[in-house]
């Protein structure tokens, strides 16, 4: 129950390949430095879910207060998590910091998926 979002991602690529995938990032939440970081390569997302790899690091539209509406205005996501494969991510939920899996199946989810950033390519991490 200690981990948000990012930190979680930041926990596991840091504990499985010794790399801040922070590094070199920018902006003004821990999950659009992830997006903007000298590792990976960023994929928007186009409704085309098989473009996102186990292990990318999949982006998501910051929630509103009430976090039942997305906030579709923002262009920066504001929450990510891992993907773990047929449609299944893992993430900590921002309001209880527990690690979760949901699925894109639900539409809620998929709604506001904004890209996913692949890092790890045959065991190669891959850097702009």
């Amino acid at each position: 129950n200690t981990f948000d979002c990012a930190g979680l991602a930041w926990y596991v690529y840091n504990y499985l390949y010794n790399i801040n995938i922070f590094e070199g990032g920018y902006g003004l939440s821990t999950t659009t430095m992830i997006m903007t970081s000298n590792y990976g390569i960023l994929t928007l997302f186009n409704n085309n879910l098989e473009l996102i790899k186990k292990g990318d690091i999949v982006l998501l539209h910051r929630q509103s207060k009430n976090d039942n509406e997305p906030r579709v205005d923002n262009k920066y996501p504001g929450h990510c998590g891992i993907y773990l494969g047929d449609n299944y991510f893992i993430h900590a939920s921002g309001t209880t910091r527990n690690v979760v899996i949901n699925s894109f199946d639900e539409e809620y989810w998929k709604s506001i998926l904004v890209g996913s950033k692949h890092i790890i390519e045959d065991n190669k991490i891959l850097k702009k």
